[in-house]
């Protein structure tokens, strides 16, 4: 096309290039530039140097396209509004009434919900894409154009169609190739709004202006939770909000009010207060916090503004605040929202989850390590009717056997040495009301699972060193990686409480049998870590993503976290597969000092995350020393018990486990038993290093 001014449209749906193709040929850029388009599906890579410019439809699909665009392809990522000419249909909808917003993305739905808001579309929009989990309370659907998405509890759809492009795009269009977009030839303003007469033959400017701004005002105000009063210079009261109705009786919305009418308590407090002054005030007995400013318009005074409020309401706030800063970690964070999926036989399993939340029954959560088996009992939680109350977890190869049963249960004072003189509050009683969640269950040692037992059957407890049974009422939800039948049948774990626990089993799926979820979750892993190092884009090549998608992460989701934050520390714009800690790659050859560093970082952070930082230097410490050539369960265990950590036979062999994985350590079988490996050495100095 070498020689003719040419443009390329690409998007995801066809039936948005579909749209903007048409687009672009309705308002005459047909008669200046010759219009071609393809779904990313479509795209290669001797495609996109065909063309003088390339359109791309949004912000999603660049980081699809990205790949294909060579450094000097020009290109413009297209800003996008709604067809208003078909949203009459949208004012025929009571205002308030819970909608969803359809699109194929969550941001593309979010987005369109930005654009209606701003043109005062009044109505409680909430983003629906295909892995959202539908609401049957909402049966009304807008969509741009992608009805294929509308869940099945929908009667009621509205297609508005696709969003179009803007004009300020379009002016960059024209600009680009040195055309003016205003001159006789082109008219592009003249048939950009021609194609909005509809929508402005139907809708009075009234609509668009007046009433628009007014109901944005009302809606802003009555939404403050302080008292509100705008009142002019003649002492008429204009606004006010529902708040200040209460403390001032102004009961007749439509009727006139006047300042000097009102309270004679609060009016006085009002007009003796300094403009632009902020101070507590006593009015009948009670104190407010008040506020007044002026309002100009032209330089002129307007109006005078008044807020107030009673400052017991800021007292409860910074006492809310303190209580659950300091409360923060007996709080669920995740929801059903936060676990990402496109898999249908996740989003199944994520239903019956739902469906098992509303009950008061134990859950027992079956996973694979790295599953999310901590963010489900968060999300369940968070969907029971417990929600508003404490939830508690508690890790069974975190904690030694020691400490455990005091954590768990609680003690009297002076139950032992070292005990606090006041004694100390259990995991079960903290989490009164509210879920206990028991990780690792498959840890748990013999003791424990005896008294965990008896809290089952009998909904009570006993602290350590005391006399008193303390009734409980708490919901369990534990959780194991662990085959728990098989510990059965080797004595370790006890039956009756296996059943005890398995009231309601839920499996979680591995990240190999969700195969199609790895791209979505390399996206958001990538995204999030380029916020958080303050990077640019990290974009992973096909040949990357095909071994992710062959590679069978045996540490699933959490491995696939981990192996994005390695790319992010040591990739630049792209990912390549030999960049990548998996399969063969496991780990790559260090290329530098720098990179090797970064992952000895990624280590110690992995085995902070997870607590276990400190047994690990110990560990490794015990191997380094010259009197230990290697060394078995048994001597390490001792050695450990020494230092005060008092692990089980169990505990150890899941800390050797995580220490073999990372590459710090070898394990050999028979009575050899463990050695330190040259990585192991390397982190022993960098901790020693940090600690200088």
């Amino acid at each position: 096309m070498s020689g003719t001014k040419s443009i390329l449209v690409v998007s995801y749906m066809k039936n948005t290039l579909k749209t903007l193709v048409e687009q672009l040929n309705e308002i005459g850029l047909r008669e200046h530039f010759e219009i071609d388009g393809c779904t990313v599906e479509d795209l290669d890579h001797s495609m996109i140097g065909k063309y003088s410019l390339v359109l791309i439809s949004s912000n999603i699909v660049y980081t699809m396209v990205k790949p294909f665009i060579h450094e000097k392809t020009p290109f413009l990522i297209t800003r996008r509004t709604i067809n208003y000419a078909k949203i009459r249909q949208l004012l025929e909808i009571p205002k308030g009434t819970k909608v969803y917003l359809v699109s194929d993305h969550k941001h593309s739905a979010e987005e369109t919900i930005g654009i209606l808001k701003e043109t005062g579309i009044e109505l409680e929009l909430f983003p629906f894409y295909p892995q959202e989990i539908p609401n049957d309370d909402i049966t009304v659907a807008i969509t741009p154009g992608e009805p294929q998405f509308v869940p099945k509890t929908v009667t009621k759809t509205i297609n508005i169609g696709s969003r179009l492009i803007d004009i300020s795009t379009l002016v960059e269009i024209f600009n680009y190739f040195n055309i003016s977009p205003f001159s006789s030839k082109t008219h592009l303003s003249a048939r950009y709004i021609q194609s909005l007469v509809y929508l402005s033959q139907e809708l009075s400017d009234e609509i668009f202006r007046s009433n628009l701004l007014q109901n944005s005002l009302e809606s802003i105000v009555q939404n403050i939770e302080d008292a509100v009063i705008v009142y002019n210079n003649d002492n008429e009261v204009e606004v006010y909000n529902k708040t200040a109705s209460d403390y001032l009786n102004l009961t007749h919305r439509d009727e006139k009010h006047n300042m000097e009418t009102l309270d004679p308590a609060y009016y006085q407090a009002m007009r003796n207060l300094a403009v632009g002054q902020e101070n507590f005030v006593e009015i009948n007995g009670t104190t407010f916090y008040m506020r007044k400013k002026r309002i100009f318009i032209d330089e002129q005074i307007y109006s005078t503004l008044v807020i107030f409020r009673k400052a017991e309401d800021y007292q409860k706030i910074e006492h809310d605040y303190r209580f659950k800063a300091k409360q923060r970690n007996l709080l669920a964070r995740y929801r059903f929202d936060d676990i990402k999926t496109v898999s249908v036989a996740m989003v199944e399993m994520i239903k019956i989850a739902s469906k098992l939340a509303k009950s008061d029954s134990t859950i027992l959560i079956l996973g694979e390590t790295g599953t999310g088996k901590e963010v489900m009992a968060q999300a369940i939680h968070h969907e029971s009717p417990r929600k508003f109350e404490p939830f508690i977890g508690v890790n069974f190869a975190a904690i030694s056997e020691s400490l455990m049963e005091s954590e768990l249960f609680g003690y009297e004072p002076g139950s032992f040495t070292g005990a606090r003189k006041s004694g100390h509050i259990g995991m079960f009683e903290q989490a009164h009301l509210g879920s206990v969640f028991l990780d690792e269950i498959g840890d748990a040692s013999n003791v424990i699972q005896n008294r965990l037992l008896r809290v089952l059957q009998e909904r009570q407890i006993m602290r350590v060193g005391g006399d008193r049974v303390i009734p409980l009422d708490v919901r369990v939800i534990a959780a194991t990686n662990k085959d728990l039948n098989r510990l059965i049948e080797e004595g370790i774990f006890r039956q009756d409480l296996y059943y005890r626990l398995n009231v309601l089993p839920l499996k979680l799926l591995p990240l190999r049998e969700r195969k199609k979820d790895i791209v979505l979750l390399i996206n958001l892993f990538s995204k999030e870590f380029q916020e958080k190092l303050g990077r640019g884009p990290l974009i992973f090549t096909k040949e990357a993503l095909q071994l992710c998608e062959s590679y069978h992460w045996p540490g699933n989701v959490r491995e696939l976290r981990n192996v994005v934050e390695y790319a992010a520390h040591i990739c630049n714009d792209k990912v390549y597969k030999e960049d990548l800690p998996i399969g063969d790659n496991h780990f790559p050859d260090i290329r530098s000092e720098g990179s090797h560093e970064v992952e000895l970082q990624w280590i110690k952070n992995d085995l902070t995350e997870k607590g276990f930082i400190s047994e690990a230097l110990l560990m490794l410490q015990y191997l380094n020393s010259d009197e230990v050539i290697s060394a078995g369960r048994s001597s390490m265990l001792s050695h450990l018990n020494g230092e005060g950590f008092l692990l089980s036979d169990q505990q150890l062999r899941y800390r050797q486990k995580l220490l073999h994985d990372h590459g710090l350590i070898l394990i050999e079988r028979g009575r050899r038993g463990s050695q330190i490996a040259e990585k192991g050495k390397k982190f022993i100095d960098m901790l020693t290093k940090s600690k200088c």
